[in-house]
């Protein structure tokens, strides 16, 4: 008998603790996820308000979703009406982490996830019932729609706290901050704008400290698909602005609820706040701005015809034209092809930045240059038209052909034209920032349309020469008459095109050794002498070509990388926000080896006896970032200040943290003024 009372008052005191530790519902049945209600305490503690906990447990690779799912999914929903004693349940959401499951970019949580339920009492003095029908979606290989029926009875009066409440605190942790004065975010605030086809939304946040790699998340009303946006940065990192853009087809209402995520630092705060989706002005409206946009686009693409990078190609193209001075009609046919051939060139490098854009590529002014493949074979075109100049070579037409035949397809072949507008264009490209800047950072940021159009009227300004010409080709007549003169002017073309490609060579220092060079060379001043004594010219080019090609896949001519003494800081290997809070004043130089004015700023301006004494006397700290190759940090630094081209020269100081950028062409008196201005 004593045994028995023994067995009950154990079975008492497990019943009495598992009671008093431990409140929760049972599982509900499900293989691939589990769910049930934990509570933070035994008993409703005469209190209005308590949190339970909505736990779920799934199998591994399994996720259920946020309330802002994105496409393919759909978030939990629950149904607490059978509910006795309950004036409302609110349900938070933890910060959820970003998936993909059957090919759709989505928001949710993956194995195990608790949903805090804040729980308003009705009377505190009568036991509660919690009764929750709860629908929810589970996705791996496939999705899986889940269901669970779940009591919870919670007695009045006063309790302990059970082992779920920690659980309970640790969910509430992750719930976002919304309250600013209590996190680290100073201000927030979000906007929508809309054209035609998308809506833009815009949110701007700055943190007391510099963001790292943030994550934003919204949720809306519409159900809108996960999508990156397009962040900008300060230069000290502690602004933001994020851009999302979306297809104006899914937004069924202009004013909307809109709630941000902001994710970083292993913290996440909540920007709550309606907003209007204001229209952006018509084309029609915008026309003055645009017209001035594509103006500057014009005369930048005019005054590319007198860049050192583009004048050795386009005086070939006048050494054509000495040749049929007399035939006014062969003179505007072929500066209207020439004037086609630069046209096409432009619309094919927006139509080429138009993809990289749309694959989520980084693109730039004058990015190709940072390419070795593409500096290769601009080096053999060079060689080949200084060949063609010093009358090593020719491509002649089959002598099977009539004279006839070929007399008119020497006229009508107008090839050489077209592809001497097209090569010029594409040498532009490292020179001509500081006249097409503004009209590129335009075409980058906006549609793809009206990229077309400022691409077009660069190519138009650039042509405008020799349209005009073919309009009047009675200008060409004032060029002297054809002579033994003109031997001498291709040689001295073909001098320029070599000293072109030595400054492609010494581009190509950057990634190959110097026994590139050499070999290269060698094989160039061999190639010439062989083509002075040999008659088949265009095997001995062929073997040449295919061997200058392969140079590359030998590992003997592999870039060693060397450290150059300098008393300038590497860009990519300090952050400016440090320097900026010791009260430096720092001077930002973004620069490449293919970048022509860059090198003009450096020889000038930068490197001259006057700035250097100036920068010493300031303790003005050099920061070099060189973009000759590509490097992601100097995009984004690029990206910062809204620009796509070199070159840049940005000034900080403690006054100026957000930098100040200089002209594009350098002068001492402009640096002058604007250190005295951040000082």
């Amino acid at each position: 008998m004593l045994r028995l009372f023994n067995h009950l008052f154990y079975i008492i005191i497990i019943f009495f603790f598992t009671n008093a530790f431990a409140l929760q519902t049972n599982w509900s049945n499900g293989i691939e996820s589990q769910v049930r209600i934990i509570s933070s305490s035994t008993h409703t503690n005469n209190q209005n308000e308590l949190y339970l906990g909505l736990q779920y447990q799934l199998k591994k690779g399994w996720k259920t979703y946020w309330l802002s799912p994105g496409e393919g999914g759909f978030p939990q929903n629950i149904n607490w009406s059978k509910s006795r004693n309950i004036q409302n349940i609110e349900i938070l959401w933890p910060t959820p982490s970003e998936f993909e499951i059957l090919g759709f970019k989505s928001l949710g949580y993956s194995d195990e996830v608790v949903f805090p339920l804040k729980t308003t009492i009705q009377n505190i003095e009568e036991e509660t019932s919690v009764v929750l029908d709860v629908n929810y979606l589970t996705c791996k290989d496939i999705c899986i729609p889940g269901n669970a029926h779940l009591e919870l009875l919670i007695p009045s009066g006063i309790g302990q706290i059970t082992e779920h409440s920690f659980i309970i605190e640790k969910s509430l942790s992750l719930i976002p901050i919304n309250n600013l004065e209590i996190s680290e975010l100073e201000n927030a605030s979000a906007k929508a704008s809309a054209d035609s086809d998308n809506v833009s939304i815009i949110i701007t946040a700055s943190s007391q400290k510099s963001f790292v790699d943030p994550k934003l998340y919204l949720d809306t009303e519409f159900g809108l698909p996960v999508i990156t946006p397009i962040i900008n940065y300060s230069a000290n990192y502690k602004n933001l602005k994020a851009n999302f853009i979306f297809e104006k087809k899914l937004f069924t209402k202009k004013s909307f609820n809109l709630d941000v995520i902001i994710k970083d630092n292993n913290q996440a705060f909540e920007i709550n706040t309606d907003i209007k989706i204001e229209e952006k002005q018509s084309k029609l409206s915008q026309n003055n701005s645009l017209i001035h946009f594509l103006l500057i686009a014009f005369i930048g693409g005019l005054i590319l015809n007198i860049m050192p990078c583009v004048l050795p190609v386009l005086s070939i193209k006048l050494l054509s034209i000495l040749k049929k001075s007399e035939e006014k009609h062969l003179i505007r046919k072929s500066f209207i092809i020439t004037s086609a051939g630069i046209v096409s060139s432009f619309m094919l490098l927006a139509l080429i930045f138009i993809i990289l854009r749309l694959i989520g590529v980084n693109i730039g002014w004058g990015m190709q240059f940072q390419q070795p493949l593409f500096l290769i074979i601009i080096a053999l075109i060079l060689f080949l038209f200084a060949l063609n100049l010093f009358g090593l070579f020719e491509f002649n037409v089959p002598s099977l052909i009539s004279s006839r035949i070929h007399q008119k397809l020497h006229q009508t072949n107008y090839f050489s034209d077209f592809f001497n507008g097209f090569f010029a264009t594409i040498l532009a490209t490292p020179c001509s920032a500081p006249f097409v800047g503004t009209a590129i950072t335009l075409a980058f940021t906006q549609s793809y349309s009206v990229m077309m159009e400022i691409f077009f009227c660069m190519g138009v300004g650039m042509a405008a020469p020799y349209l005009l010409v073919s309009l009047f080709p009675s200008i060409a007549m004032i060029l002297p008459k054809p002579g033994q003169w003109m031997q001498g002017i291709k040689y001295f073309l073909g001098l320029l095109l070599l000293a072109t490609l030595a400054w492609i060579g010494s581009i190509l220092l950057n990634h190959f050794n110097v026994y590139f060079i050499i070999t290269s060379s060698i094989l160039l001043f061999l190639t010439s002498l062989i083509l002075k004594f040999y008659k088949k010219k265009l095997l001995i080019l062929l073997a040449s070509s295919i061997i200058f090609l392969s140079l590359p896949n030998f590992s003997f001519f592999k870039f060693d990388q060397q450290i150059k003494a300098s008393d300038w800081v590497d860009l990519t290997a300090i952050q400016i926000d440090d320097h900026i809070q010791n009260f430096d004043v720092l001077f930002v130089d973004i620069t490449a080896d293919w970048c022509a004015i860059c090198q003009f700023n450096k020889i000038n301006v930068i490197n001259s006896s006057i700035v250097k004494e100036i920068f010493t006397k300031n303790n003005v700290i050099k920061i070099q970032g060189d973009w000759t190759k590509p490097n992601e940090k100097i995009e984004y630094f690029l990206q910062q200040h809204n620009k796509f081209g070199i070159p840049l020269n940005v000034m900080y100081s403690k006054s100026h943290p957000e930098g100040v950028v200089l002209s594009e062409l350098l002068t001492i008196n402009e640096i002058e003024k604007v250190l005295e201005k951040i000082r």
